[in-house]
């Protein structure tokens, strides 16, 4: 999802597999510990299985079959111009559905390309049922990449603050990567248009293959200098 306003569509480009990603995607071990961590938080006691779930900002919908596994519908809600979307939402970012209508948002890389966060997370509020469910990543250390907009990067405080002001209780934080991995993954993206385009396959495997071992050597540790963050939380039973 983008900038929500009137004169903004739904941004189409080509996303890769976010789910199966390739050994020479520029952010190969990225996604494989993002899935990993939703993977985590799917087989948790803590996300309730349910009846619907809305994917807030759904692009191509990457995690569907790794959610269905817990909810029984798969809602995609995206801007204008979106056609996997099942839901358009309007230039507020409002979802055309009831209050309580869900038992679970998941928000998936989303949170730093809307202009207005607390709003976003105010919809996300309002759609769900209460004790409802927020499964939600977002950046810490990344590259500027507009979709069309890039306007935010979070420290974990920073993020916990974010969530636990829109009126959600957080159960659980994960991330992906520490420092070491993090650096590299900045390096890599950042030189990566100095190297020649026959040999730029190469420099993305040989840095991926230095990231995967870094991290195996930490696995699942929690980093406070993480590239993504990935939120479990649950809509605070009161009224806004």
């Amino acid at each position: 999802m983008s900038e929500q306003t009137t004169k903004q569509l739904y941004h189409v480009q080509d996303r890769g597999n976010r789910s199966a990603p390739t050994s020479a995607d520029r952010i190969y071990h990225s996604l494989k510990i993002l899935l990993r961590q939703l993977n985590r938080i799917v087989q948790s006691d803590e996300l309730v299985a349910g009846d619907l779930i809305l994917d807030y900002g759904c692009a191509d919908s990457p995690y569907r079959s790794l959610f269905q596994k817990k909810f029984r519908r798969y809602v995609g809600a995206d801007l204008r111009g979106n056609l996997n979307a099942d839901l358009i939402i309007d230039e507020e970012g409002s979802v055309p559905v009831e209050p309580e209508s869900f038992d679970c948002v998941l928000s998936s890389q989303v949170l730093e390309h809307v202009l207005n966060p607390q709003r976003y997370l105010a919809e996300a509020w309002r759609v769900l049922k209460p004790e409802g469910s927020l499964v939600l990543s977002t950046h810490g250390m990344w590259l500027y990449h507009p979709d069309p907009n890039d306007y935010w990067r979070w420290t974990v405080e920073g993020l916990r603050y974010e969530i636990e002001r829109a009126g959600f209780d957080i159960s659980l934080i994960l991330s992906v990567f520490g420092p070491e991995a993090s650096a590299l993954q900045l390096w890599q993206d950042s030189t990566l248009d100095r190297i020649p385009a026959s040999l730029r396959s190469s420099y993305i495997r040989i840095i991926q293959m230095i990231i995967g071992w870094i991290e195996n050597r930490h696995d699942n540790k929690f980093s406070n200098d993480a590239s993504i963050y990935v939120v479990l939380a649950h809509k605070k039973a009161f009224s806004r």
